[in-house]
């Protein structure tokens, strides 16, 4: 790689680290990992996450037990993504993951 290509490539990743946008994003993370109420919720879809898996394997997808697991599934998912903090995030990602699209788009376009 030249050294001038080198230089804007370094100098677009920090151009993106720096930006409000990328940097709110990291904010809001390092809130969700402190987050007791995340750990939490997080916590709870994951065990119902193997819990709806063991019932899959156990009991056949139509069974009783497996849409009582697929239920509270369900209601942990909703329950995180219904969070205040989880809610920002997922806001703020999107936003990110736009600038991302619009410079992939931009850089590899062509070459498409």
């Amino acid at each position: 790689m030249n050294q001038i290509l080198l230089e804007k490539v370094l100098k677009l990743k920090n151009e993106i680290e720096n930006s409000p946008e990328v940097k709110e994003l990291n904010r809001l993370n390092e809130l969700l990992e402190s987050d007791e109420e995340v750990m939490k919720l997080c916590y709870r879809k994951d065990v119902c996450i193997s819990n709806y898996e063991d019932a899959l394997k156990h009991f056949g997808e139509n069974s009783n037990e497996t849409k009582e697991a697929q239920k509270a599934l369900h209601q942990a998912k909703l329950a995180l993504d219904k969070n205040e903090v989880v809610m920002k995030y997922n806001e703020q990602f999107k936003i990110v993951r736009k600038m991302y699209d619009k410079i992939n788009e931009e850089i590899f376009n062509p070459f498409n």
